[in-house]
């Protein structure tokens, strides 16, 4: 697989629903420009350490032109971080592999997308 964009994005929200939570994130990201999702993180055990989710993003690129993908995978926490594993499908026909770490206390995410 070939990475794609890398960056940092802003965790700019965190919401309590029912089951887990939602992350709300925003940043650039490379060819995809200025980006801007949701994550419904889903809890599998009671100590909310795992579990799947679902989502969405938008992407605004340099010229004007917009993406939407849907995002889906797995997560799980280790202390304050969690990894995410996403597999995005995306309106444009890409089609990617992306990993986040999500750090809880500083608030941000270092994203990888690699092209699958």
């Amino acid at each position: 697989m070939e990475l794609v964009a890398e960056s940092v994005m802003k965790i700019t929200a965190v919401i309590p629903i029912d089951g887990g939570s939602t992350l709300v994130n925003e940043g650039n990201l490379g060819k995809y420009g200025k980006v801007f999702s949701r994550i419904d993180l889903i809890s599998n055990n009671a100590s909310k350490n795992a579990g799947n989710f679902s989502g969405e993003a938008r992407a605004l690129l340099e010229d004007g032109s917009a993406i939407g993908a849907t995002l889906q995978g797995v997560w799980k926490r280790v202390g304050s971080k969690i990894t995410i594993h996403s597999l995005d499908d995306a309106s444009n026909g890409d089609q990617n592999y992306v990993t986040a770490e999500a750090d809880m206390i500083e608030m941000q995410s270092q994203v990888k997308v690699h092209s699958l």
